[in-house]
This record gives structure tokens, sequence and C-alpha cells, in this order.
């Protein structure tokens, strides 16, 4: 004895479940934009150096961000600012002398060859010392000039 159970198909008994969830539009979400994954380079990340092809691995102490090579002194020219990576010129950075902060550090002064941009870098401390003699002096700009020449400029 097998007892089939009917089941009365009432239609209006679905109605609720095709309406919206409350606190929900029942118009479809717009997507959001697609973000590029981040071009910030890790601490473990290695790079070829542009200018005497030498394999370069992370900075062993003073810095976080390693930006040019510890051989050559050479750079390029990727940072808007230190560790972004967002700078469309990618040209190579010749070290043009080096100077001394307040605090005694020492920095490698970069001027871009493809733009003529010229940076400030930390000395780190596998940099070559006899490179590091052999560039010329210089002195860094007070800041109340460099913004001067900054406004002027814009």
């Amino acid at each position: 004895m097998s007892r089939s159970k009917k089941k009365n198909w009432n239609h209006d008994d679905y109605a609720d479940e095709l309406a919206p969830l409350p606190g929900r539009s029942s118009r479809r979400q717009p997507k959001k934009p697609y973000r590029a994954p981040s071009r910030r380079q890790t601490e473990t990340e290695a790079f070829k150096c542009g200018h005497c092809k030498t394999f370069v691995g992370p900075p062993i102490s003073g810095g976080r961000h390693r930006n040019h090579c510890p051989l050559c002194l050479y750079s390029k020219h990727v940072d808007c600012t230190p560790g972004d990576r967002r700078n469309e010129c990618r040209s190579l950075m010749k070290p043009v002398g080096t100077a001394f902060r307040r605090n005694g550090e020492q920095v490698i002064v970069h001027e871009c060859l493809g733009c003529g941009d010229v940076r400030y870098c930390r000395a780190a401390a596998d940099d070559h010392p006899l490179v590091c003699m052999r560039l010329p002096p210089m002195e860094l700009p007070v800041r109340a000039q460099a913004e001067a020449r900054d406004e002027a400029i814009a």
C-alpha cells in the first residue's frame, strides 16, 4: 500500500520568495571599479641594474626600499614618493654627487637621464665606498629655497 501524497500547488505561496529582502534594493548594484594589484616593491624583491646588469637584492640595513644599485649607484626613476613605484618616466638616474644631511646621513644625488629631474636618496650600508667617494660633494637645497623654486615653476 503506497500512499501518494498530492500537493496542492498554490502559486500565491511562492510570491513572498520573489519579493526583495528588506533593506536591499531590487535594482542591480553597480560593480566596483577594478583596482590593479599594488606595484609596491616588497622587501624580498630583487631587481637587475639597468646600468651594470648586476642582480641586486633587498637592502641589508638602512631603509625599506632599495632604489639604487650598490655597485654603480645608478637608480631607476620609478618613485614619486619612496616605495610607491608610480612614476611613468622609468629612465635611468645617474649619480651626480653626494651630500650630507644635518643629522650626518649621507645622501646620493641622482639626475634622471630621461626627464632631468633631480632626486636625493639615502646611501645604503652596502653601497660601494669607493664609488661614493668619487662622487663630487654637493650641497642640499634649503627647504625654503626649494619651496620657492617649486612655487615659481607652478
